[in-house]
């Protein structure tokens, strides 16, 4: 049976994955946005009206109580990219609500911390939660029929902020608890931790000053921390006394030899003796 870091680091990685799925296919139009924002997708979880999905995705969105009078259908793009995305987000968000889970129970097995690694596990799957609900919300407003009773902006505001925390304080906590950690693994749990401070302060910002350019800022930097995060933890599981010592053991492999030396010579010919190829090598 796996152990509890290769789990985790099984998450960690179908996470990547399925972060590079959700975010890659589909186009955007060249639009202005609302709140200074660049990207479609944040500016869609931080839409607070229907004005704000309307410009968003360039058309008139016929809501309850709303005139259909004035439809703008000059960018079917956006909509229809951003509600394929949100499908798709569906299979994403339990994939790292698991991934931090598993992080908080390594803590918790190691026996420090352990009020710290319960609250991280209550604050992602809440964090979960509200961005399961935030996908709701965005479907419901792209849908085929249109309901804007509930703006996505509260849930996605409420999930970044608690993401942050999650963040920032498992890779500390990681760093603190894991005292196996070697070589390529603790020097990533460290640049974690040095990039959940980046986040907090980026997502700090634009709490104090309700400005969506620092959250738009910050996700690089949350998509930084949560890879170098993973290859932490992949250092527990994968490579404990560090990546080259665990290079060294798998060259050891009998398959892995095989690999090394492919293509193999087929038959008599060129560099079929090795006592040939010696005698080439040693001659003046």
């Amino acid at each position: 049976m796996l152990r509890l870091s290769r789990w985790a680091s099984i998450a960690g990685l179908l996470m990547i994955v399925a972060a590079v799925v959700v975010v890659g296919g589909g186009r955007f139009c060249a639009r202005k946005l609302p709140h200074g924002l660049s990207q479609p997708g944040l500016a869609m979880q931080l839409a607070a009206s229907r004005e704000d999905v309307e410009q968003i995705v360039g058309l008139k969105i016929w809501c309850a109580g709303a005139s259909p009078a004035g439809a703008r259908p000059d960018c079917l793009a956006n909509a229809s990219t951003l509600y394929a995305q949100q499908w798709r987000d569906v299979v994403f968000i339990p994939i790292y609500v698991a991934f931090q889970v598993l992080i908080g129970a390594l803590v918790w097995r190691s026996g420090r911390f352990r009020l710290l690694a319960a609250l991280g596990i209550v604050a992602v799957v809440i964090a979960g939660l509200a961005d399961a609900r935030e996908n709701v919300a965005i479907i419901r407003i792209l849908g085929p029929d249109p309901v804007c009773t509930v703006m996505p902006r509260p849930w996605a505001l409420l999930k970044w902020r608690l993401l942050t925390l999650v963040l920032a304080a498992n890779a500390a906590l990681l760093v603190r608890t894991s005292a196996t950690l070697r070589g390529l693994g603790r020097w990533a749990a460290y640049a974690a931790a040095a990039l959940a401070v980046a986040t907090l302060y980026f997502v700090g910002m634009q709490l104090l000053w309700a400005d969506d350019t620092y959250l738009e800022t910050a996700l690089p930097v949350v998509a930084a921390t949560a890879v170098m995060l993973w290859l932490a933890v992949a250092g527990l599981a994968w490579f404990p006394a560090g990546l080259l010592p665990a290079l060294d053991v798998l060259a050891r492999e009998t398959r892995a030899r095989r690999i090394a030396a492919w293509p193999e010579p087929a038959g008599p010919g060129p560099g079929s003796d090795p006592a040939a190829a010696e005698d080439q090598v040693t001659r003046p």
